[in-house]
């Protein structure tokens, strides 16, 4: 079943990078179905986490209570587009700088090393999500910058790129990464601040 192939790459690409990174790059897997059954389910299960968060702990008061369903679909929303343009969008434009410093890998190899460098940010946003309170809580978050070892890792077997090169593609995606997420949640905040009444926003 496809569900025991993703989780049977999850714990060999978290565990066994190295070796699974050389299997990934022998595969011809769509991109399609890559999204489809690895990265969308951690999408949507992430920000189905959220909405229901925002929706368990939002105001009783008789001023907002109607905005408690439309804005938690609001935040479903968001939360489901935002990670998956900054994949898409990231992908490509790494796969471009990687090509231009020496890189050959295929087409959509750049995103497929994304994907499967972003598992442990996948997973952590799942529990970061629940908004518990549970005391440091907030340092599990830490456990996502796995990803950038699982990145440099990748970079050699996927891309192809010339060892003294791969520190400059490392710090370049790590830039725009982060650039294109505080872009989206720019956005995503300044959408929901004129959709939206003062006093709901705190639930974002």
């Amino acid at each position: 079943m496809r569900i025991f192939r993703t989780l049977k790459r999850i714990i060999r690409i978290l565990i066994l990078p190295k070796r699974e990174w050389v299997s990934i790059a022998t595969e011809s897997e769509p991109i399609g179905l890559i999204i489809k059954y690895y990265a969308w389910p951690f999408i949507v299960l992430a920000a189905l986490i959220k909405a229901v968060s925002v929706f368990v702990k939002f105001t009783n008061d008789v001023n907002l209570v109607q905005f408690k369903i439309p804005f938690s679909l609001t935040i479903l929303l968001f939360y489901m587009i935002v990670p998956l343009f900054i994949i898409l969008v990231g992908g490509i434009m790494i796969s471009r700088f990687s090509k231009s410093i020496g890189g050959s890998g295929h087409k959509h190899d750049a995103l497929r090393l994304l994907i499967y460098s972003y598992t442990p940010v996948f997973l952590t946003t799942l529990f970061m999500n629940t908004e518990l309170h549970i005391q440091y809580l907030q340092y599990f978050g830490l456990i996502g910058i796995y990803a950038v070892v699982l990145f440099w890792l990748g970079m050699e077997p996927m891309l192809h790129i010339p060892k003294e090169r791969k520190f400059n593609l490392l710090i370049f995606s790590t830039m725009l990464l982060v650039f294109l997420f505080f872009i989206m949640m720019f956005i995503t905040r300044f959408s929901i601040n004129l959709l939206y009444p003062e006093g709901v926003v705190q639930f974002l």
